[in-house]
């Protein structure tokens, strides 16, 4: 049967696939609406509050947020992790397509976009060149290199930066159009009606047909230069008498440079169900492939892998499990001092372990950090069984009874224990499973498969074991924690000695520990009123120790091998004002020793270095430590924002495009009102020490030139306000005309001033429009009915769930926790918010406050489920309240470890203090257990409840050992996501430790107090 169970998991670990963390759907739903031309306020009345209307009623939404700019509307809509995302793009168009008809008509149609936040870039690609340009680079990537990453497995999109796509620019003179009597609209109907290729049919002869395709469709610059506007005076006008066609890059406001040398960016973004590793081996296969295609001047190299951290990780963790795996094995041998008895309770580790992979393989779980951190534990839990029942096994034979009929009836004694202990620590993570948050939702294959190798490890001690120790267990002179010392001369091979158990020298030892023990609680027996208030006050400081020792956040703030550089530059801000401040960020980061590759990506205003680190053993400083030391050279560059960032988490939160706070602030009031108390907190928050940069979402205002159209005058001329704004439209912004047909590949035709035409509004008054008064027509220069004034508007408008709102976003210095920073905000909130305002959390904070609440309810629940489970197995309510008042204690070692360490509550410490309520009722289960079989033989509670300690503390000490070295290598753990490990790690070896030596005291007592003089027996057997 085990090897069944073996063979099946083997097969299962071949078909599990290999993530990061688990999979989770994060669903998020952009909804893009581009109107060309229009003002934020503009896009807020007309696209934005329209759209959002309609989207707030969408089912299962969590938040939405919207940014209202020039000429764009974005909405992003955030859903709770319940709803997938498929569903809710599907019922986001459903409402979009309700409201279609009250958008603007010179509006795009909204573009639906599924962003599952899981979906990220993995990989940036470079391209350099000594002799092509940026343009060129880039302009070959999207016509070749681009579709065949494409169309690599598991990849999401492939987005270019550094440069811009080449569009045929048709640069227009106002002038030269109204010398020759022609507007913008004369020259856009002529490229629409003279670039055209249609089907004209079939001609069909005798044995053949020919299809029929009429091509008048321009190429080159040539082509367009020489089209044909009108003729004047026997004269054709072509468009070079009055302007001129390039082919050039759209715009200038992107930049890249690898390692200091300009080059083109390719961002590769996963799928949110992509198995990263997988794509990153195909696309490493395929590079050599793709080189050879490229010309031979321009070189593609990997300028940025996060999967290398993904694979140390899962590398770190496997390290972790050996090494586990060899502490438990040394406690066991320790113990026992035979190798032949040792294998019963270790045969347990692999059957266990591989069977839990058939589980993972039903559920859908992948081969992950927290899946793999599960197995650490499992390590020290799934011999726990094998060795009480092996102990209780032995003790029969040493009363005389053979090993099978002892076999037979130490199973069956102690049946109800593991049980018992095994579906205890089963129940405790069913509050994680059920859980329908995200961090419940992240933890479920960490707690099912924790639980998956702790009820095979039942199992196998329930069948296995005992039919091992019939075979192997003889019965000794002296018994050793379980193993057969036999009577008799020692063989002469030291070696056999050992493996048959011959020589324990360990048994005076543990002897003594078991006489001074019972000396021990003997007298603790008679001091009940001191042992319970010790108790009492160890738990009362260990209360205080989570409250007020200890800070809260998400999560640690890790160490991924790689340190991002953050800019902002100001609103408005060209590529050519960006750049001298970008090039002094790459010098502070290029003079760090640790840095290995720079790869710098800039799209105006945001500025992003990702700076790749040697690998961890090579270098003394980590990350934290390194962002610290550049701190203040950066945020020293005047002229834009600038900071260090460590990585955004999988959690949320501390990436390169985040920050640890963010508080939003909400009115239905005025938006000036709005900015005048967003600076008033802004700038209480900028007096706490503990928080470092603030920013706020406000922006500058930007200057914004309006057309004020006299309507009489125009009328008067003819002209229409329709008119005026189109021909602007088209003039100023260069809205795309047509599509030129160039090597298999289509670029935008766009139509627009030349450039000394457009520097200052005033330059319009030199565009000319024709006037339609009776027969004739004349050119009317546009200053005779329009007047360009200016005003001062909002560069964006920002709204949270509907109201206005103001972000204002803080990063926390070193030694000031994110809950610290809460609570200070909130009473901020209380001291200054006025009427008509509220407030709300985004982000990383909002993720941690809800993580928080999760975690209290699924402790609570996991504290109700053992007792349950406990009060059914018992028949009682009295002894699981015995067993469970060890968990306060353990949970006072588990805080003052993580104390101690320098650590933090944060989601992996937390999970660790779950798990420990499960794993210390296990001791307090055996005693109880115990215990009640004596007081059924007859005896007295105190003389039950000493003999079963007495004989219960081998095991007991055992397991801890067992349990504590199986997780101190997680205690001291580095490398890549090493500081999470190290979190639960201590919580783990702290609370057990800690907690057993007060549990071997405290619980019998407490039985003593609380346990009822007649004993009602409760049949077990079964």
């Amino acid at each position: 049967m085990m090897i069944i169970i073996v063979l099946i998991g083997v097969v299962s670990y071949s078909y599990l696939t290999v993530r990061q963390y688990p999979q989770v759907e994060k669903p998020v739903v952009s909804v893009r609406t581009t109107y060309e031309g229009a003002s934020p306020e503009i896009i807020e009345t007309q696209v934005t509050k329209v759209l959002e209307g309609t989207l707030a009623g969408v089912e299962g939404l969590d938040t939405m947020t919207s940014v209202s700019e020039q000429e764009s509307s974005r909405i992003d809509l955030h859903f709770k992790p319940d709803r997938t995302l498929d569903s809710a793009a599907s019922d986001v168009r459903d409402r979009i397509g309700r409201v279609a008809s009250r958008l603007p008509k010179e509006a795009d149609a909204p573009i639906v976009k599924k962003t599952d936040s899981d979906a990220e870039p993995i990989i940036y690609l470079a391209l350099t060149s000594e002799v092509m340009s940026p343009a060129e680079m880039y302009d070959f990537a999207d016509r070749d290199t681009k579709d065949k990453i494409e169309a690599l497995t598991g990849v999401a999109s492939v987005e270019l930066y550094g440069a811009s796509a080449y569009v045929m620019h048709v640069w227009l003179d106002p002038e030269k159009l109204a010398a020759y009597h022609l507007t913008a609209s004369d020259v856009t109907d002529a490229l629409v009606q003279q670039n055209v290729e249609i089907p004209a049919g079939r001609l069909i002869s005798k044995d053949r047909e020919f299809q029929v395709t009429t091509s008048a469709n321009l190429k080159t610059e040539e082509d367009f230069n020489n089209l044909v506007l009108t003729e004047a005076k026997g004269y054709l006008v072509r468009l070079k008498d009055v302007g001129y066609a390039e082919f050039s890059p759209y715009d200038d406001r992107s930049y890249v440079s690898l390692n200091g040398k300009q080059a083109v960016a390719i961002e590769i973004v996963k799928k949110s169900t992509a198995n990263p590793l997988d794509l990153a081996k195909d696309l490493f296969k395929k590079l050599p492939e793709i080189q050879k295609s490229l010309p031979k001047d321009l070189k593609i190299e990997v300028a940025y892998d996060k999967t290398l951290y993904i694979q140390s990780s899962i590398d770190a963790v496997y390290r972790t499990i050996w090494e586990a795996t060899a502490f438990v094995i040394a406690v066991v041998f320790l113990f026992l001092w035979s190798g032949r008895g040792a294998l019963i309770p270790l045969i347990t580790i692999p059957v266990s372990l591989v069977g839990t992979f058939t589980l993972m393989y039903m559920f859908g779980f992948s081969i992950n950090v927290l899946t793999l951190l599960a197995l650490v534990l499992a390590i020290g839990l799934v011999v726990d069984d094998a060795i009480v029942m092996l102990e209780n096994i032995y003790r029969h034979i040493e009363e005389g009874e053979s090993p099978f009929e002892a076999a037979l009836k130490g199973s069956k004694e102690i049946t109800f224990a593991i049980i018992a202990m095994t579906l205890t620590l089963a129940a405790v993570y069913a509050p994680i499973a059920l859980s329908q948050g995200m961090i419940g939702k992240i933890f479920t294959e960490f707690a099912l498969t924790l639980a998956g190798s702790v009820l095979i490890s039942g199992f196998v001690a329930l069948t296995l074991s005992p039919m091992m120790c019939a075979r192997f267990l003889r019965p000794s002179g002296e018994n050793a924690a379980g193993v057969r010392i036999l009577q008799k001369k020692p063989l002469q091979s030291p070696f056999l000695n050992w493996f048959l158990g011959e020589v324990s020298p360990n048994v005076r030892v543990l002897n003594w520990i078991d006489d001074a023990y019972a000396k021990t609680l003997k007298h603790v027996l008679k001091l009940k009123v001191w042992t319970v208030s010790l108790a009492v006050l160890v738990g009362i400081l260990g209360g205080l120790i989570g409250l007020y020792g200890l800070k809260s956040e998400l999560v640690p703030v890790d160490d991924k091998g790689i340190v991002y550089g953050k800019g902002e530059g100001p609103q408005s801000s060209t590529l050519k004002y960006v750049l001298p401040y970008v090039k002094e960020m790459d010098k502070i980061f290029n003079n760090l020793p640790e840095v290995e590759k720079q790869l710098t990506v800039v799209t105006i205003p945001t500025i992003v270095t990702y700076n790749l680190l040697k690998p961890w053993e090579e270098r003394k400083r980590t990350v934290p430590e390194i962002m610290t030391a550049i701190k203040p050279s950066l945020m020293n560059i005047t002229g834009i924002y600038a900071w260090p960032s460590a990585g955004a988490s999988f959690f949320g939160g501390g990436g390169a495009n985040s920050e640890a706070l963010n508080f939003v602030i909400q009115t239905t009031r005025s938006y000036d009102d709005l900015i005048e108390v967003a600076k008033l907190i802004q700038s209480l928050i900028q007096r706490n020490p503990g928080i470092g940069r603030v920013q706020a979402d406000i922006g500058n205002d930007a200057i914004e030139y309006f057309i004020d159209v006299d309507r009489n005058k125009a009328a008067a001329l003819g002209i229409t306000e329709d008119v005026i704004a189109k021909t602007l439209d088209s003039l100023v912004s260069g809205r795309v005309v047509t599509k030129l047909k160039k090597e298999g590949q289509q670029y935008d035709v766009r139509a627009q001033l030349v450039e000394h035409s457009r520097k200052n509004p005033y330059d319009l008054n030199g565009v000319y429009l024709k006037s339609k008064v009776g027969q004739d027509s004349q050119m009317v220069p546009l200053s005779t009915f329009v007047d360009v004034k200016t005003r001062s508007v909002p560069v964006e408008i920002n709204h949270f769930n509907q109201l206005k709102s103001i972000t204002i976003s803080a990063e926390l210095n070193s030694g000031f926790s994110l809950g610290e920073a809460i609570v200070f905000l909130e009473t901020i909130k209380e001291r200054v918010l006025p009427e008509g305002f509220q407030t709300d959390f985004s982000g990383e904070t909002r993720r941690f406050i809800e993580s928080k609440n999760t975690i209290y309810l699924i402790f609570g629940l996991a504290l109700a489920f053992i007792f349950l489970v406990m009060a059914a197995q018992f028949e009682s309510f009295i002894d699981p309240l015995v067993i469970m008042f060890s968990v306060p204690l353990s949970l006072a070692g588990a805080l003052f470890a993580l104390w101690i360490a320098g650590g933090t509550l944060n989601i992996f410490s937390q999970i660790g203090l779950v798990t420990l309520i499960g794993l210390i009722t296990k001791h307090g289960i055996l005693i109880v257990d115990f215990a009640n079989k004596l007081r059924g033989k007859g005896l007295s509670i105190s003389e039950a409840i000493l003999e079963a300690s007495r004989l219960r503390l081998r095991p007991i000490l055992m397991t801890t050992a067992a349990m504590v070295l199986g997780a101190a290598p997680l205690t001291f753990a580095s490398g890549a996501g090493a500081l999470g490990r190290q979190q639960i790690g201590w919580v783990i070896v702290g609370g057990m430790a800690f907690g057993t030596l007060l549990t071997l005291f405290v619980v019998p007592v407490i039985y003593t107090l609380f346990t009822p003089k007649i004993y009602k027996s409760v049949d077990t057997s079964s």
